[in-house]
């Protein structure tokens, strides 16, 4: 046995490990928060450690280590952490995450008449007598006029809450049942959550069910993001791992504790007075954290377990509200298109009107729906995590001293980050910006070529020649320095501008596909909403710029910020929303981009700038 220890922040632990065990699991296993978006495999290179104590830190790193970490990092004893094996004792010092800091999207406008599912009910009961010995079951729903509506779990502590509170109680229905009896009038305490799960982020709202007033609201990073940053790499997970969908369920679930938690402290509200949470999510995150197997989804013919809206009693999923409670999963359309699709068509309102409308949400998967009241057909497309950083080598999410801005002119390139702090990273607003200015500059051609350096000594500015490096043998430009004050020399590579050019043909292929099925021309698209963080951030003309979104549509673009969010809390707040829900998903159809005979070739076609 091996001893480590382990330092993040103020928090310093010890642990004993046996020969060759990994130091990124035993990280996950701590609950260390550690970056890593390619669930430990060696590709992303995000999860850099540092070697304070041990032989380690001195000796030769692994070929795949070599390409993420540059000759001063390697000198200075930083390594990857899924390429450690625990040989010795060690002391690491692991980075703070920034995961609190995150800059996530948590507006997003779902302003509805108010009409909840969960309903409460006063009523005064006559007392029992020798001449009325109805039970206390039938006493209550008689008088509510609700025969066999009460929940079994309710009939425990019936009997004391009806004589404590002199047979004067509140009944809390849910829809027809009734999910909680409560001594004396508490007709105005009545809240509920709308929770939206993203792949990378996590948002909740603390919703006023009486009054339909949004109390607070609640963000995190996906706490699941350590065990990649993709679906398909958690996917694997759950397969390769025997409790690995019991983990990842786990993690989510704990998270949303912590936002009840939050709330609960915050405002002096009991559990047993958040009745209802609607939860929103790509079909893969609705299966995580349902606890339903999602290995089918990520195998052709793609098919998910559910796909209807889902209503499950707190208890089956481990949250801390009214025992008696409803979560309710909103439905999905396909593997790959979820209840977040469905309530940012929702929010949208697209399917309640006749104008034709695009929807884009560029997160870490992108979706895309086209339609009105007619119909709308959707897909979705591989193309998030370049904008979300995790295949760009100095990419990474919007956090606190991400460059989320960039302006290159002759002489320097400026740039803004999250916070005002000092740059550490680029995340998806700051890699289209670069990317369209890059274009302009002529660092790189609409093929997607960087300049090299001797090219650019010749052929552009001096101030921008000077910035134009190698990195691994190719070019690379130097948008931010430590000379200028960075945290860390920030590059665009030239891979990356590959990664950005495939990203970009994926979504710009899936919205001509549609258009194709359709039948309709750019004119014929009245409005294209950008829902998400992403789109909320991004320079709509650069975004065009670069071919992610049709310079035809570039007029018509509407942000709608958190559109997932929004359409979760008019579930939360409307019967009828809730129903819409359900018919949206009968009337959106799903196109399966990989088995489109055309999708290759128009796919090529939108590789180029």
């Amino acid at each position: 046995m091996y001893q480590v220890e382990i330092r993040q922040g103020s928090r310093l632990e010890k642990y004993s490990v046996p020969a060759g065990y990994s130091l990124l699991k035993l990280l996950k296993e701590k609950g260390f928060y550690m970056d890593s978006p390619c669930g430990g495999r060696g590709f992303c290179g995000k999860c850099k450690v540092r070697i304070v104590k041990g032989d380690m830190a001195g000796s030769q790193c692994s070929p795949d280590e070599v390409g993420h970490l540059s000759f001063i990092e390697r000198k200075g004893g930083i390594r990857l952490a899924c390429r450690v094996q625990v040989n010795e004792d060690l002391t690491v010092e692991v980075p703070e995450s920034g995961q609190r800091d995150a800059a996530i999207l948590t507006d997003g406008k779902s302003d509805v008449a108010l009409n909840p599912m969960v309903v409460k009910r006063y009523v005064e009961l006559p007392k029992p007598s020798l001449d009325d010995q109805a039970s206390d079951v039938d006493r209550i729903e008689r008088a509510l006029k609700a025969p066999g509506r009460i929940h079994p779990a309710v009939m425990r502590d019936l009997s004391e809450t009806l004589r404590a509170h002199d047979f004067k109680v509140t009944a809390v229905f849910f829809d027809h049942d009734i999910i909680a009896v409560e001594g004396g009038d508490t007709s105005d305490a009545k809240y509920g959550v709308a929770v939206d799960i993203g792949t990378t982020t996590m948002v909740g709202f603390l919703m006023d069910l009486a009054t339909g007033r949004q109390v607070d609201v609640y963000s995190a990073i996906n706490p699941q993001r350590q065990y990649g940053a993709d679906v398909i790499t958690r996917t694997d997970f759950t397969v390769e791992n025997e409790n690995g969908l019991a983990v990842l369920s786990g993690l989510v679930r704990d998270e949303i504790n912590n936002m009840l938690r939050t709330f609960q402290q915050r405002w002096g509200i009991a559990p047993d007075r958040i009745y209802h949470m609607t939860v929103v999510g790509n079909t893969i995150m609705m299966h995580l954290f349902a606890g339903l197997p999602v290995k089918n989804i990520a195998v052709s013919p793609f098919i998910p377990v559910i796909a209807r809206r889902l209503e499950l009693e707190p208890w089956q999923v481990g949250l801390n509200m009214c025992p008696s409670g409803r979560v309710t999963i909103l439905p999905m359309v396909a593997g790959y298109v979820g209840a977040d699709t469905i309530a940012a068509i929702l929010a949208s309102g697209m399917a309640e009107r006749d104008e034709l409308a695009l929807l884009i949400d560029i997160g870490t998967n992108g979706e895309i729906a086209l339609g009105n009241r007619e119909g709308i057909i959707t897909c979705s497309t591989a193309a998030g995590p370049a904008f979300e950083g995790a295949h760009i080598r100095y990419g990474m999410g919007g956090v606190k001293g991400a460059i989320s801005k960039v302006r290159i002119a002759e002489d320097r390139i400026e740039y803004d980050t999250i916070g005002g702090e000092p740059a550490r990273g680029i995340c998806g607003s700051g890699i289209v910006d670069a990317m369209a200015q890059m274009l302009k500059a002529g660092i790189v051609d609409a093929t997607g070529r960087m300049k090299n350096a001797e090219e650019a000594k010749t052929e552009l500015p001096a101030g921008l020649a000077s910035r134009v490096k190698e990195l691994d043998g190719k070019p690379a430009l130097l948008i931010a320095s430590r000379e200028e004050g960075a945290l860390d020399d920030i590059y665009i590579c030239q891979k990356d501008v590959r990664e950005v050019q495939l990203a970009k043909a994926a979504i710009a292929s899936g919205i001509h596909i549609l258009m194709r099925e359709m039948g309709v021309r750019h004119e014929d698209i009245q409005k294209v909403y950008l829902a998400g963080g992403f789109g909320n951030y991004i320079d709509y003309d650069h975004a065009a710029d670069i071919g992610l979104i049709p310079s035809e549509l570039r007029s018509k673009i509407v942000a709608i910020g958190n559109a997932a969010g929004a359409g979760a809390k008019m579930a939360l707040l409307s019967k009828e929303y809730m129903e819409m829900a359900e018919f949206i998903r009968h009337r959106t159809s799903y196109v399966e981009l990989s088995s489109r005979l055309d999708f290759q070739s128009v796919f090529v076609d939108f590789l180029s700038f």
